[in-house]
């Protein structure tokens, strides 16, 4: 069953848990029977007792956390430009003060919202696309996985889409998901192993803005379909422990989940998705636990909303990263071993700019002031932002609980 906690307007950070404990087993070793017709028996003095010594679980810990889209229009690039010395883009200000949050994690993931590629000049909205200066800085905060299966993921045509890919291939141990080369490549499931625990990754996207690859071409998108995903999810999970499943799907600045957003979730739950991060409407929706027909739980985020933006709703600037504790016992030898989710907490972001779109930049909740959110030069276009909106906002979305 689903349970609900209502943030509270005080709480800046919101943590649960989902009450799974580890199980633990125990190997015994059988001394080996000896064999009457090549030795003697031997005599009550030479008889020993050898006792089974269980087996010490052997229990590995990762740090997960999930962010939404960045989505990088020219404010933030213009600024990481002017920053820059001696050239190129600095991107260090608009995340410096959220940067601790993303260095703790082993595992971070975020979806790319904008092509990264230093093929064509950087470009904002309808068509992005962002320096690779941005990409590198994403590594330096920690960010290891990137998903890239969205609606801008044409935005630069097949030629900025190779480029992007070329550009992430050279990084090591960075697992990009949702674009492939070809149906071999598709093939392939992205996986990385932290701390002993295998993690597989899917992203796909429910749509492209109407544009498409060219007839022909053996470029394969990650696209929203239950029969597809449910056979790639069932594929993922048997060359890994944890999967997950990346979907850039609903409306637009609406925070209400769908039903079929539900049922669709549930379905790929049932499949073995271990957590899902909806992604694209660019603000936050719900976060729950689903129940499994066998009673296992997975972790589903209908939207992080934006990771940072230079959007100009007031609803579009709240967004924030989920992070949460895999652990698994390594040495267990049951087959139907799961990896448990635990210490699941919510940490809510604020997209803060000054007047005309200048050094914008993200803050934590935590550290965001009434006298900041006057400031905010979204007030202009919508001047419902306040601090206290900001509370009625995060009251609104629904949280998992342990109790």
């Amino acid at each position: 069953m689903k349970n609900k906690l209502i943030l509270l307007l005080i709480t800046c950070v919101l943590s649960a848990f989902t009450g799974c404990g580890t199980v633990t087993t125990q190997t015994v070793h059988e001394q080996n029977p000896t064999s009457q017709t090549t030795a003697p028996q031997p005599t009550a003095t030479e008889q020993t007792t050898t006792e089974a010594t269980p087996e010490e679980p052997v229990l590995a810990e990762v740090v997960f956390l999930a962010a939404g889209d960045n989505l990088i229009h020219s404010s933030l690039y213009k600024q990481a430009a002017a920053r820059a010395d001696g050239g190129g883009y600095d991107f260090a200000f608009a995340y410096q003060n959220i940067a601790d949050l993303i260095s703790v994690a082993d595992i971070a993931v975020i979806n790319q919202e904008t092509i990264v590629s230093d093929l064509f000049p950087p470009s904002t909205y309808p068509r992005f696309n962002s320096p690779t200066a941005l990409g590198d800085h994403m590594i330096e905060l920690g960010f290891n996985v990137f998903t890239i299966a969205n609606n801008h993921t044409l935005d630069m045509g097949e030629q900025g889409l190779l480029a992007s890919l070329d550009y992430w291939d050279g990084k090591e141990n960075i697992v990009v998901a949702g674009v492939y080369r070809n149906a071999a490549d598709r093939d392939n499931i992205r996986t990385n192993t932290v701390n002993g625990i295998t993690f597989s990754y899917l992203s796909y996207a429910e749509q492209l803005n109407g544009l498409s690859l060219p007839e022909g071409s053996p470029v394969i998108i990650g696209r929203i379909d239950s029969e597809l995903m449910v056979s790639e999810i069932k594929k993922a999970k048997s060359v890994s422990d944890f999967c997950v499943v990346a979907l850039h799907w609903g409306v637009e600045d609406s925070p209400l989940v769908s039903d079929s957003q539900r049922a669709l979730a549930q379905i790929l739950a049932e499949a073995g998705a271990d957590i899902i991060i909806g992604t694209h409407p660019h603000v936050l929706r719900d976060i729950e636990l689903l129940t499994r027909a066998d009673g296992t739980q997975a972790l589903c985020a209908y939207s992080l909303g934006n990771f940072i933006s230079a959007q100009n709703q007031a609803r579009n600037l709240i967004g924030g990263v989920l992070q949460f504790k895999v652990t698994m016992q390594l040495n267990d030898n049951d087959p139907n071993r799961r990896p448990v989710i635990s210490g699941i907490e919510f940490i809510p972001l604020i997209t803060h700019f000054d007047g005309s779109y200048q050094n914008v930049r993200l803050y934590k909740f935590s550290e965001y002031t009434p006298a900041l959110a006057e400031a905010n030069g979204v007030k202009r276009f919508d001047s419902k932002f306040s601090y206290d909106y900001i509370g009625t906002v995060l009251k609104e979305i629904s949280y998992i609980s342990d109790s």
